[in-house]
């Protein structure tokens, strides 16, 4: 009997606005890495397009691996970067938002924010990698869906567990996107 998907979900929350110039001269959290855009460009492979995993409304998001070739000393680690997109519906205060937000939190069932690079126009988030992807995807295959009963209650218990996490902070917050394509499975363990 194989285990169950660690279950997390994104977060992604409202902010009053502050600027980046602010966060460049106060880079943030001791938990949250900055990275130089070269090394997103060396996790990405030049940010090859066999490595998307998916595009939204905030751009691309790459499959990525952060080892000793882009950072000396830095233990191999598989990471989603999301780039902004410059074109796109979200700007600079949405992606100050996720780096405030999720650069202060911190719960087994939500999204890991590992780090960002802010360099020049450049603006990018790098969060733990899900290999399983979305639950989205694992409902609505158009071949069978490889999730048992047993966990799919386990994935909505640790997204509840998610969002009580949220919902019981000290300032109480309300996640507005909770959707399948937004809970996130981790590889098995």
């Amino acid at each position: 009997m194989q285990d169950s998907p660690e279950t997390k979900i994104p977060c992604i929350l409202p902010l009053a606005a502050k600027d980046v110039k602010d966060l460049r001269q106060n880079p943030g959290y001791s938990n949250v890495d900055i990275f130089t855009y070269e090394e997103m460009r060396l996790a990405t492979n030049q940010f090859r397009p066999d490595y998307i995993l998916g595009e939204g409304g905030f751009g691309a998001v790459y499959k990525g691996v952060i080892d000793e070739t882009v950072r000396p000393g830095y233990t191999s680690t598989a990471v989603a970067i999301k780039e902004l997109n410059p074109d796109g519906f979200q700007g600079d205060r949405e992606w100050l938002t996720e780096v405030n937000y999720l650069g202060q939190l911190s719960h087994s069932n939500l999204v890991k924010l590992i780090g960002y690079c802010c360099e020049d126009e450049h603006r990018l988030l790098v969060y733990e990698y899900m290999a399983r992807g979305s639950l989205e995807k694992h409902l609505f295959r158009r071949v069978g869906c490889s999730l048992t009963w047993s966990k799919r209650m386990k994935i909505a218990l640790d997204a509840a567990k998610g969002l009580a996490f949220l919902h019981g902070a000290e300032r109480p917050i309300i996640y507005r996107d909770f959707k399948t394509s937004n809970i996130l499975l981790d590889a098995l363990n």
